[in-house]
């Protein structure tokens, strides 16, 4: 990485504390990696689309691409459900479809990589086609949007029926052989059992937040379970209602909920999900995940060039040896880890597919 950039300040502390550098702006990058705010898009949201003021920031870029001299080799865009009925959208792909790119979109959750995680999201990558004859049928976005297909799942059809695409060798093999399957993990390897009774009434959900919850049908989940639905950066708050999952400590038995009764819900020992238990189910790097072997960086490397072009399950993955994984510093709130984790992405099923889709090379 030769410099990131963000608006957010705790965002940009955070990295700095990690990475050593602070998030500067930088130009002539060959890879764009793009968030864009969600609320122009998402459900919960007024669906104002290119007419919000915060899609202002990725219609620009839009625009400008066209006008640079160096535009990127790779652009990897990542947002809500709804982002691909979008004029948003309409408008990135038919400036992208103009300039040359080859894209790729999905729809994807970490469940589908054995992660008990359920936040669906809309991915988009795009890459520049070097080799180009201005005499060829230029591939025109009325074209495209014809025949767009948004995958909903892994492997990619596209790169498994391209019979030129040796790299694809692995999947095509398996799928002649077996379909895929996903082994969901239960809560219970991501939650901390450790935590200490001072520790624990920290994440406690207050009884005032569930006594004024009347009717209202927030998630609740035990540590046998093998999916948690999708955190905001309103997790943490007294908006418990679609803002992520609350934890049953007690009473693991009880799961007849009586929402229309909140005043039962408060024998079962509510708590919000840590920081870091949120961290491990977005698949952030963990010094505590940090394998003590030392051959294990080696025979990672070893098994990423015999399946380069291979989606893993997050199950199989062994963190390597690294001096970099997320940590926060002393002077984060509670609530501001709360804000960043939640408007934070999985790291996962970013890398498999910035690794599998957008980098390979065909």
């Amino acid at each position: 990485v030769v410099a990131s950039f963000d608006i957010n300040l705790i965002a940009n502390a955070t990295y700095k504390y990690n990475f050593g550098k602070t998030p500067v702006t930088k130009y002539d990058a060959n890879c764009w990696l793009m968030s864009p705010p969600c609320q122009p898009y998402t459900r919960g949201g007024k669906g104002l689309d290119d007419k919000d003021p915060r899609a202002k920031g990725l219609l620009h870029l839009i625009d400008v691409l066209s006008k640079l001299s160096n535009p990127p080799d790779y652009i990897f865009l990542e947002n809500v459900l709804n982002f691909e009925k979008s004029k948003s959208r309409e408008k990135l792909i038919t400036q992208i479809c103009l300039m040359n790119y080859e894209i790729h979109e999905c729809l994807l959750t970490p469940l589908q990589f054995g992660i008990p995680n359920d936040r669906l999201r809309y991915y988009l990558m795009a890459r520049k086609i070097q080799n180009f004859n201005k005499s060829e049928k230029v591939f025109t976005p009325q074209k495209y949007f014809e025949q767009a297909v948004i995958h909903t799942s892994w492997p990619f059809e596209c790169m498994l029926n391209n019979k030129d695409n040796n790299k694809c060798y692995h999947w095509k093999q398996q799928q002649s052989q077996q379909p895929l399957e996903f082994n969901v993990l239960e809560l219970s390897n991501y939650i901390e059992n450790c935590l200490d009774e001072k520790e624990l009434k920290k994440y406690l959900v207050p009884e005032k937040y569930i006594l004024k919850s009347f009717d209202f049908k927030f998630d609740i989940v035990r540590p046998t379970d093998k999916r948690c639905s999708c955190f905001t950066k309103s997790y943490g708050s007294h908006h418990i209602f679609g803002s992520g999952s609350l934890i049953q400590t007690r009473n693991l038995e009880f799961t007849d909920y009586d929402f229309e009764n909140p005043k039962s819900l408060l024998e079962l020992g509510l708590r919000y999900f840590t920081p870091l238990e949120i961290a491990k189910l977005h698949a952030f790097p963990l010094k505590s995940q940090l394998s003590t072997n030392p051959n294990r960086k080696n025979e990672n490397i070893i098994d990423s060039i015999n399946n380069n072009y291979a989606p893993k399950l997050y199950n199989d993955f062994k963190l390597m040896q690294s001096s970099n994984y997320l940590e926060f510093s002393d002077d984060i709130s509670l609530i501001q880890k709360y804000r960043l984790l939640g408007n934070s992405l999985n790291v996962f099923v970013v890398s498999e597919l910035l690794r599998c889709v957008l980098f390979f090379n065909c």
